[in-house]
Parts: C-alpha cells; sequence; structure tokens
C-alpha cells in the first residue's frame, strides 16, 4: 500500500514548490506589477474609479443647488422637500385658510343680511262692510275707490287665512302679510316661517289695469337686505296662495274684477240693512185684528222700500266698470264709470 502524503504549508514563506505565500492569507502580489491579484483580475485601474466617483459627486451637487431632487434623508426617515415643494406647500395652505376665511365670512354677512328690520305689522282697523259702503258712495260720488294702507291690508289678512292650510301642508307658514303704500308705489311685507326660521321678505311693487285684472308687477325683491329674484316671489304665490281671484300668468300677479261687483254689493246691502227679512207669523192672541192688520201693513210697507232700496243699489253697483288703477297721494285708486239710473 501506499502511504498517504500530507502537504503542509507553512504561515509565511515558500512552498515546497517554491510559492511564496503571505502570512495574512492576503492576495499574492503580482511579480511583474506590484498590485495585488484582485485587482488584476477586475482590469480596473483606482485612478478611473476615483474620476468616476468624483464626477457623480459633482453631478449631484449641481442638481441640488438647481432644486430638481430632494435632499436625501438618512435611512428610515422621510425625506424633506426641496424648495419648489415647500413653495407649493405653502401656496396650498394659503388657498385653504383663504376658502375657510371665505366660507365663515360669507355665512356671517349672510346672518346680518337676512335679519328681520322689517317694521312690525300694523292693527287692521277696519272690516270688509266699511270698506263695501264707502266703496259704493265714492263710487257714486266721485267716480272712483280710494284703497289705503289699511284696508289693502284687511284684503292681504283674507288672503292669508285663506292660504293657512294649504302653506301648512308643505311646511310653510305666513306669520305676517301686509304693505304699506307710499307715493307711487307699494310695498308688501311678509314674514314667512320655514323648517323652524323666519324669513323677512318684502316685495316693491307696481299696479295697472287690463279689464277686467288689477295687475300687481314685481320691480325688486328683498331676504332681508339681500336682493331676492322677483320671479321667486311670484313662484310662491302661484304654488301656496289660496284665493279664488288672484292667478299668475307672465312673470306678475292678476286679480281678477270679475266678481268684484257681486261682492261689493252683497256686502253692501248687508251693511245698509236692506236686506228683507223673512215674515213672522204673528202668534200674538193679545192683538186685536186692527193691530195685526197694522203690523202687517208696516212689515209690507219696510219689506217694499228694502227691495226697491237693495235693487237700486246692486243696478248702481252691478253697472260700475273699473276704467284705471294707479296709486296717487298714498293710495290705490280706482277710477270707475257706471251707468246713471
Amino acid at each position: 500500500m501506499e502511504e498517504e502524503k500530507t502537504m503542509v504549508i507553512p504561515l509565511g514563506g515558500n512552498t515546497a514548490d517554491g510559492d511564496h505565500v503571505q502570512p495574512t492569507g492576503g492576495p499574492v502580489e503580482s511579480a511583474a506589477t506590484g498590485e495585488p491579484e484582485t485587482r488584476q483580475k477586475s482590469g480596473k485601474s483606482q485612478p478611473a474609479q476615483k474620476a468616476r466617483k468624483q464626477k457623480s459627486a459633482k453631478a449631484l451637487m449641481n442638481r441640488q443647488e438647481t432644486g430638481g431632487i430632494t435632499e436625501t434623508a438618512p435611512t428610515g426617515q422621510p425625506k424633506k422637500p426641496g424648495v419648489a415643494g415647500r413653495i407649493f406647500m405653502g401656496l396650498g395652505a394659503l388657498i385653504i385658510f383663504l376658502l375657510v376665511i371665505t366660507v365663515i365670512g360669507g355665512i356671517v354677512l349672510f346672518f346680518f343680511s337676512t335679519r328681520d328690520e322689517m317694521p312690525s305689522a300694523p292693527e287692521i282697523r277696519t272690516d270688509m262692510k266699511t270698506v263695501a259702503v264707502d266703496s259704493a258712495i265714492e263710487a257714486l260720488k266721485d267716480h272712483e275707490i280710494r284703497l289705503n294702507s289699511d284696508e289693502v291690508n284687511m284684503f292681504l289678512e283674507t288672503v292669508k287665512e285663506k292660504s293657512a292650510e294649504k302653506t301648512a301642508e308643505h311646511g310653510i307658514e305666513i306669520i305676517d302679510l301686509f304693505s304699506v303704500i307710499a307715493s307711487d308705489r307699494a310695498t308688501i311685507y311678509a314674514r314667512i316661517k320655514y323648517k323652524g326660521i323666519t324669513w323677512p321678505v318684502r316685495a316693491v311693487a307696481r299696479l295697472s289695469y287690463d279689464d277686467p285684472y288689477i295687475i300687481i308687477s314685481m320691480e325688486k325683491s328683498y331676504l332681508g337686505s339681500l336682493p331676492l329674484p322677483s320671479e321667486k316671489i311670484i313662484e310662491f304665490v302661484g304654488k301656496y296662495i289660496v284665493y279664488d281671484s288672484i292667478s299668475v300668468h307672465n312673470g306678475m300677479i292678476y286679480y281678477d274684477t270679475t266678481d268684484f261687483n257681486d261682492k261689493i254689493t252683497e256686502v253692501t246691502i248687508k251693511q245698509l240693512n236692506l236686506e228683507v227679512d223673512e215674515k213672522k207669523e204673528n202668534n200674538d192672541e193679545d192683538k186685536n185684528s186692527v193691530e195685526k192688520w197694522w203690523d202687517n201693513l208696516v212689515d209690507g210697507i219696510t219689506g217694499w222700500f228694502k227691495n226697491w232700496a237693495a235693487g237700486v243699489v246692486s243696478d248702481i253697483i252691478h253697472d260700475l266698470k273699473f276704467k284705471n288703477v294707479t296709486i296717487i297721494d298714498n293710495e290705490i285708486v280706482i277710477t270707475v264709470s257706471y251707468a246713471e239710473k
């Protein structure tokens, strides 16, 4: 059998074949160049690598100076934005701040602009009977009917009461509805409650006449002190106001005077006590025949007179014709004509 041979390489010095061994086990220098063996294998010299590193560092510095890239933060920390990034972030924060201020300012302005600074609703000091009789007398005497603010407000109060049920169905309540007539215009005021908030509304109106309609056109409208499109007022009237003679057409309010004569006749006859009472049976046994005859005669004459007077009044009023409607000296003036009997 052959004996196993073990070759021992010393930590330093030469091997048996004459190769030199470094004590640290590091690379062997080439006999020709004196450089480490690893550098010879890579084929790259140290001066070339240093030049590339210097070039890369210089390019990095140039890009940082121009703001093209962000600074590199240590590992595990967020990167800091560059100059351009900081500018855009500042502008964004400023825009958001201005938007918040604008919204808050708008809410505050709307609150103060819609405060209720309207006059209080006046107390109505007249009634329909008085208006009807006065109107009939004025028509016969002066060929005109004059209505002041108080008399117009009596009419508006009737409109509000008749519309209450319909507005309540939509969660709306008309708290006040009145007018102030001044110069050649009428200002109509309303306080409308909706969703727990009372909105003060006013509109400046002009009147005109186109047989058989009195036409109300809105010149200006306001919610508090803020301008309100007049179309909104017209839309509200058309949708919620319930009154037989009122309608909306072509952006204006029309009051039909066709039944005006019938209504004013009925009220006037009642107010003048010209209605003929139903004949009552006389069961007074204490009266003799002469007294009963006299009572019947008086009742007959009174009834005849009432019928005659009521007929005269009815004929006169029914022949009244509206000719024009204007506002003069703080009153609505209705010019009329009638057929003399």
